[in-house]
């Protein structure tokens, strides 16, 4: 089904060709008109001078008809008829060889299909009324009905030409908007895969620096660098996949050789379940209990989602990293309840922002970029605070839980780290 835009820009390229075909053709009419008035003037005889003035009247007729597509096609087809009509009674049949075709043509070119076949019909009556009042004009219809049913096919055959160049047009023209967002969404799932690992792995290196650095403790001091150590390898390998799929050149390599898949990306090896258990021991490696909760059936959710899962707890984990006081405890399950799957994230918030009231309006970039993942999949994100906690909530819909429903059911593992 066409789009309106696009019935528009058919009906303009028609509209466009034939005001081009229609000025030529007014001024030659209005050349050879000029000329028989001139004759006309010049007459003398006056059995002449009538009779030719009959016919002047006539071609100025079908002259008129023609002039009026400018203004109005429904004009120009009635006063065609009357042009017609008055020549089929008198003779003058000269202007209607050039002026019917082009009509007809041109009414093809540029009305509907059902306003032209109509056309097409009264011009066709015509010789039939040659025929009724000058039966010895039939020869006439000999010259005029070829050149009718030429001028319509060839109309027709424009008209389907410039329909199909505008049909390409647009599709060229969607696939261009297509490529567009494309790259867009591209360009965004980057930057969000960007944002997840430099976030959360600099943010740890961080913290962990800091505590090597004002602990005074060595034991503390090793703990600390052991933890910098695996996180920065973590984040070279997360960087050096994500730089790989920018590649078009070959395989994508993990820092110690091996391959991961051609399909793959940052994403391909994100584990839900993998997730809870590495960023809870992160966050109790960092000074802050934490509970889990994690149900064995989301192994069987699409990969996808469950990098998208993933990446949601990776961005949670790094704000209570950035903003949690050092002791609060935290909470994190993963869980399929009926036909929902829920990743919940919480912190308890410091008492100075419980005393103080505490305030949700604004969301960080990193907040919105989790929306995102989770809107791709139907699916909603909130964070908020909740009686003194800090709570990040990830839904998906039943539509992803196809896979999930084959994975035989066990109870959901609890752990307290």
């Amino acid at each position: 089904m066409n789009s309106p835009i696009t019935v528009a820009a058919k009906e303009q390229s028609s509209s466009s060709l034939g005001r081009k075909i229609l000025l030529v053709a007014s001024g030659f009419v209005a050349l050879l008109l000029g000329t028989d008035i001139v004759t006309l003037l010049n007459e003398t005889d006056p059995a002449l001078f009538v009779s030719f003035a009959k016919a002047v009247a006539v071609n100025a007729t079908f002259a008129l008809a023609l002039g009026l597509l400018w203004v109005r096609t429904r004009y120009a087809v009635i006063v065609s008829i009357v042009a017609m009509t008055l020549a089929a009674f008198t003779g003058a049949y000269l202007y209607s060889l050039l002026i019917i075709p082009l009509l007809v043509g041109l009414v093809t070119l540029t009305e509907t299909r059902k306003f032209s076949l109509r056309y097409l019909c009264i011009t066709g009556l015509w010789p039939i009324l040659i025929i009724v009042v000058r039966s010895y004009d039939v020869g006439f219809l000999i010259i005029i009905i070829p050149l009718v049913a030429a001028a319509y096919f060839i109309a027709i055959f424009v008209r389907k030409f410039q329909e199909q160049r505008e049909a390409d047009r647009e599709r060229i023209e969607e696939l261009r908007r297509k490529q567009r967002e494309a790259v867009e969404a591209e360009r965004k799932a980057i930057a969000r895969d960007l944002h997840d690992i430099v976030a959360h792995d600099i943010t740890v290196i961080s913290m962990q620096a800091k505590a090597a650095g004002f602990s005074g403790d060595p034991a503390v001091a090793q703990a600390a660098l052991k933890v910098i150590g695996a996180t920065s390898k973590e984040a070279l390998q997360d960087l050096r996949v994500l730089l790989n799929v920018l590649r078009s050149d070959g395989q994508a390599t993990r820092l110690d050789g091996s391959i991961v898949d051609k399909a793959g990306n940052a994403a391909s090896s994100l584990e839900i379940l993998i997730g809870v258990e590495i960023f809870a021991e992160r966050l109790v490696d960092l000074g802050h209990p934490t509970k889990t909760m994690a149900d064995p059936k989301l192994a069987g959710l699409p990969q996808s989602a469950q990098a998208a899962l993933y990446r949601v707890l990776q961005e949670s984990t790094t704000n209570i990293v950035k903003h949690a006081e050092r002791d609060a405890p935290c909470r994190i399950e993963a869980l399929i309840v009926g036909d929902r799957v829920w990743l919940e994230v919480a912190n308890k918030l410091p008492g100075r922002v419980i005393d103080q009231g505490f305030d949700n309006g604004g969301h960080s970039s990193g907040i919105v970029g989790m929306a995102d993942r989770m809107a791709a999949f139907g699916g909603t994100l909130s964070a908020q605070g909740v009686r003194g906690d800090w709570v990040v909530r990830a839904e998906l819909p039943a539509k992803i839980l196809d896979g999930a429903h084959q994975v035989p059911e066990e109870h959901p593992e609890v752990q307290d780290l």
